[in-house]
């Protein structure tokens, strides 16, 4: 077996030097390899560059097989869904698979929390430090004020504060962002904001813009859901999942055959691209 399942460390790619890849002696053309650059984003140069070149070597192995099975290669696209759709094959989940997927899985199926919120945006840009510590500060001080005055039944200086602190728009109206639900804002916000319960949060939440100090003036919980009300959707990601995993396998099973050189190929279910 090749050093193609990953076994081997590459060394760190430069911006200015790409690896020369090679499949069962095919090269992969470096400008090939600088165009799919773009299509996978990460912090780690040397983690797009891999994840890029396995895209194309998985890619060129199913080119490879679509030539050795007399597939049409005029529509390569088509020719490489017909090499995977001939070479795969799963069991279709039945109907008490899926129930029984749904009964273990119920918190997958319920409405999203409906909340109107209220915050103070004390911003600061993501790769500012100081900038970000001395967030935070503001927005502790600010929101020990807003506890102190509920512990004491004064009336909140919440929407005073959002006007003279705020970097958000809604400043404006007393920081009050509306009605919020899942995907209205930016996930990590909003994964937080979800977990809060009603009333002022005791701690800051942190997102790309800096800080917020929230304010959650009513949560409707979200509901469970009915299982014939989401079994298609059940059959449907069982079904996906089945499926990726028998692409996978198959991807596999090329590359522990083949010679592939200059990118070490790793298997989960988030780096297999056709």
């Amino acid at each position: 077996m090749s050093s193609a399942c990953g076994t081997q460390e590459p060394t760190t790619p430069s911006k200015d030097s790409l690896p020369q890849i090679t499949v069962d002696g095919v090269a992969i053309p470096e400008k090939d390899l600088a165009n799919e650059l773009q299509y996978h984003p990460n912090e780690n140069f040397a983690v797009v560059v891999q994840q890029a070149g396995q895209a194309l070597v998985i890619r060129q192995l199913l080119v490879n097989e679509a030539k050795k099975q007399g597939i049409d290669l005029s529509n390569e696209e088509e020719a490489v869904q017909k090499v995977v759709e001939n070479n795969i094959s799963y069991d279709a989940p039945n109907d008490d698979i899926c129930q029984r997927y749904y009964e273990n899985n119920k918190e997958k199926f319920m409405t999203m929390p409906l909340m109107e919120v209220d915050h103070i945006l004390l911003a600061a840009a993501k790769d500012d430090i100081e900038g970000r510590d001395a967030a935070k500060h503001n927005a502790d001080v600010i929101i020990s004020q807003l506890l102190q005055e509920q512990k004491h039944n004064e009336p909140s200086s919440f929407a005073a504060l959002a006007l003279e602190y705020s970097a958000c728009p809604s400043k404006e109206s007393g920081g009050n962002l509306g009605q919020l639900s899942k995907g209205q804002t930016v996930p990590e916000f909003e994964r937080q904001l979800m977990l809060l319960s009603e009333g002022i949060s005791d701690k800051a939440i942190e997102s790309r813009y800096g800080f917020h100090v929230v304010n959650i003036n009513r949560k409707i919980d979200g509901k469970q859901l009915d299982y014939n009300m989401v079994s298609d959707k059940v059959r449907s990601y069982l079904i996906n999942g089945a499926s990726h995993l028998a692409i996978q396998a198959y991807i596999q099973s090329l590359v522990e055959k083949a010679d592939i050189k200059g990118v070490p190929i790793k298997f989960d279910e988030e780096n297999v691209h056709i």
